[in-house]
């Protein structure tokens, strides 16, 4: 049973970094589409942007770090969750994972800090389900922020219920977005 739900858990996983990667266009009727699997841990969800007006188009952006994965989570990492960029980006989208023992929490934010400690951010999260309804199991704030390039430490303003396993090394599970 675990099995199929872990390789149910992963091509969704990959549909949705696909999907993303490539620019699907925006749902008019939401801004986010939830795909599950139908078992009990975690499950992906797609974000997108809200449909463009007719004067705006919406950039197409790309997954610049991602550490989600199927494995069973606990609250708290035990290490921090950087990424590092070599040329300057356009930050679209940051999603922390706070499955938070099927509770979730209330979203909270989250920013970006530089080496040399420059805090980007923080930005207001907003929640939106996991799992099996699991109320604001993904946090996700749209900082639309230029950040130079450089290697950042993702701040997580609720960490004790921030998601972390083995699979991510103890860091919390993070997905970060760039304008192309």
């Amino acid at each position: 049973m675990k099995t199929h739900y872990f390789k149910a858990l992963a091509a969704v996983l990959v549909v949705v970094v696909v999907g993303l990667a490539i620019g699907c266009s925006s749902d008019s009727s939401s801004e986010q589409k939830k795909q599950n699997s139908g078992t009990n841990t975690q499950t992906a969800t797609e974000t997108r942007a809200p449909s463009p007006s007719p004067a705006t188009a919406t950039p197409e952006t790309e997954v610049i770090f991602q550490n989600f994965n199927v494995a069973a989570v606990a609250n708290g990492p035990t290490s921090p969750t950087k990424f590092t960029i070599t040329a300057g980006r356009r930050i679209s989208l940051i999603q922390d994972y706070h499955w938070n023992s099927a509770k979730g929490k209330t979203p909270g934010t989250i920013g970006l800090q530089a080496e040399d400690g420059t805090i980007y951010g923080p930005w207001q999260a907003e929640g939106s389900p996991g799992q099996g309804g699991v109320p604001d199991a993904y946090w996700t704030s749209h900082p639309n922020a230029e950040i130079p390039a450089g290697t950042y430490t993702v701040v997580d303003s609720d960490p004790a219920t921030w998601a972390r396993n083995s699979g991510t090394n103890g860091a919390g599970m993070t997905m970060v977005y760039a304008v192309k």
